[in-house]
């Protein structure tokens, strides 16, 4: 019991630790160097394909931009990748032919391709958070020239 019970405080303590390593940003100086990639001019283009690669009714989707590409980070802080955020909302058709909630979704965008996308879920635990916090310095920014960040 009492082994059972040190595995467990480790894997909670291990997890608790992980989880803020990965929130931590990376260095002032690693940021000024970084390579983003090219601005994904065509980012509703890239996003488009890849809902007509992943959903099952891809002309069911219905997309509302909450900001157009800005400069961002992924990864955990010490071993980072580079790129661009664009924040949305999604609502598409399910199996059953009705429309689904509309959730709040991150795409991250490197090199013309889809690195990384996240939709919020209720029903999934922790997934309003990541996706919340990839989008928390990207959202309403429409204007803003992604070199500016």
């Amino acid at each position: 019991m009492r082994k059972a019970l040190i595995a467990v405080l480790f894997v909670t303590v291990n997890g608790a630790l992980s989880a803020c390593v990965g929130r931590l940003s990376p260095s002032a100086d690693v940021m000024r160097a970084a390579d983003y990639g090219p601005y994904p001019s065509d980012y509703k283009t890239i996003i488009d394909k890849y809902h007509e690669a992943r959903f099952k009714d891809p002309a069911s989707v219905q997309v509302q931009y909450l900001s157009t590409p800005q400069k961002a980070w992924g990864g955990l802080s010490f071993y980072p990748y580079f790129g661009y955020v664009v924040c949305l909302t999604v609502t598409a058709r399910n199996s059953l032919g009705g429309l689904t909630e509309s959730h709040l979704t991150g795409v991250f965008i490197r090199d013309g391709q889809v690195v990384q996308y996240r939709s919020a879920n209720p029903s999934i635990e922790g997934t309003d958070v990541g996706v919340r916090d990839m989008c928390k310095n990207v959202l309403g920014k429409f204007d803003t020239p992604a070199g500016s960040n």
